[in-house]
């Protein structure tokens, strides 16, 4: 049975804390294209490309299944480490908006619509795996995670705050698939400016911005929180 960190933490609400946790969603959406980039760079034949929502390889590539791994690995990692970082002190905030801001628990969702890396790793381990199943293995392994950041939730609306929490990625998540297919697919304008390492720079600038203005006001999240 899992056990839930025995210290409890206030969630606070203004807008700069939520703006800055839906920075750090921005952001850890990113890290997972840029993880699955440099892992085919070094596994495959140089660096693919990275828009918004799809990092591509180029081919051949050595250790493709690793390569596929490495975003889904990276992703779920950053909320089991959040869960970890609850027991810090210090912080134990910051270790809270990460387990939500990875997306880990919004994966089985793209798994249903027949988008994700996990998809694909199934469909070529098996002969014909269903989205359902591959949907209920990825819920299962991002509970954990989601559990512990419950139990430490100490506002006096913890259920409201637990599903606030839950929801607030989405928006970000759908601004990035319509803008993506808007920059990528219905228009040429995110391959005009050009690209830095296969990152196209109508990425790569908006990634560094929300990257400095996130590290400029990190004390919102990472100073020490009184225990409850």
């Amino acid at each position: 049975m899992l056990k839930a960190p025995a210290v409890k933490i206030r969630i606070p609400h203004r807008p700069i804390h939520i703006g800055l946790f839906l920075l750090l969603a921005f952001l850890c959406y990113q890290a997972h294209q840029l993880v699955r980039l440099l892992v085919g760079a070094g596994l495959c034949d140089g660096f693919g490309s990275m828009t918004f929502t799809v990092t591509t390889t180029l081919q051949p590539c050595f250790l493709p299944t690793l390569v596929t791994l490495s975003g889904p690995i990276f992703t779920f990692g950053l909320a089991w480490g959040g869960m970890l970082l609850l027991r810090s002190p210090k912080y134990r905030l910051f270790a809270y908006a990460l387990i939500f801001a990875s997306f880990s628990h919004l994966r089985w969702i793209q798994t249903l619509t027949g988008r994700g890396d996990e998809l694909v790793l199934a469909q070529g381990w098996f002969p014909a795996p269903g989205r359902v199943i591959v949907a209920v293995i990825l819920l299962l392994v991002a509970i954990p995670p989601v559990y512990a950041a419950f139990h430490v939730i100490a506002n006096r609306r913890r259920k409201l705050v637990f599903i606030c929490s839950l929801l607030l990625p989405i928006p970000v998540l759908i601004l990035l698939l319509f803008g993506d297919k808007f920059l990528f697919e219905l228009s040429d304008i995110g391959m005009r400016y050009g690209s830095f390492l296969g990152i196209w720079l109508i990425v790569l600038i908006p990634d560094l911005i929300a990257g400095a203005v996130f590290i400029m006001y990190k004390a919102c999240y990472l100073l020490p929180q009184e225990e409850a």
